[in-house]
């Protein structure tokens, strides 16, 4: 569990990776994960790979339920923004609305967008977190043109002044 906590999270999960840390068989971190997930310590987010040039399609994200163990304070933001996201998700299936999907874009030049929501297989709404930092990356805006025009919004744990952040 402390291992998996220091390791893996919000990165990409190599379950081969993981698998040489620990001394285990692939198997066996398979399985894992899986029970892991089904007691709701954590969950995978998938990367989407339609429209998106060079996409990574493999390896998902990994994150925690309960983000407020993870020493690194920019991580547990991600990852408590991540939970949100997935709870929006949870909620309109519960309540009969359109489902919602929960995943990230990544491309080989290791470009991302932290999470990217589908609504009925298309893209929804590309989300990236910071921080401190609120201004518009590069990425955002590159992976929003590439998904048509999809809107996008940057969520700031600390704005550093007040008022609105331009773009």
């Amino acid at each position: 569990k402390h291992q998996i906590r220091q390791c893996c999270v919000n990165l990409l999960l190599s379950l081969n990776n993981l698998r040489q840390d620990l001394g285990v068989s692939p198997v066996s971190v398979r399985l894992w994960l899986e029970q892991l997930e089904r007691l709701h310590f954590c969950f995978r987010i998938r990367p989407h790979a339609g429209r998106v040039a060079r996409a990574l399609s493999r390896e998902p994200k990994l994150y925690f339920h309960d983000w407020s163990e993870l020493p690194d304070e920019a991580k547990r933001f991600e990852n408590l923004v991540a939970c949100a996201l997935l709870r929006w998700c949870h909620f309109t299936q519960d309540w009969g609305q359109e489902p919602l999907e929960l995943r990230f874009v990544r491309d080989k030049e290791k470009r991302e967008v932290d999470f990217l929501l589908m609504q009925g297989g298309a893209p929804f709404l590309l989300v990236e977190t910071k921080l401190k930092d609120p201004a518009v990356p590069p990425a955002l805006t590159r992976f929003a043109g590439q998904l048509g025009h999809v809107p996008a919004v940057v969520v700031t744990a600390r704005l550093e002044a007040a008022g609105s952040a331009s773009g």
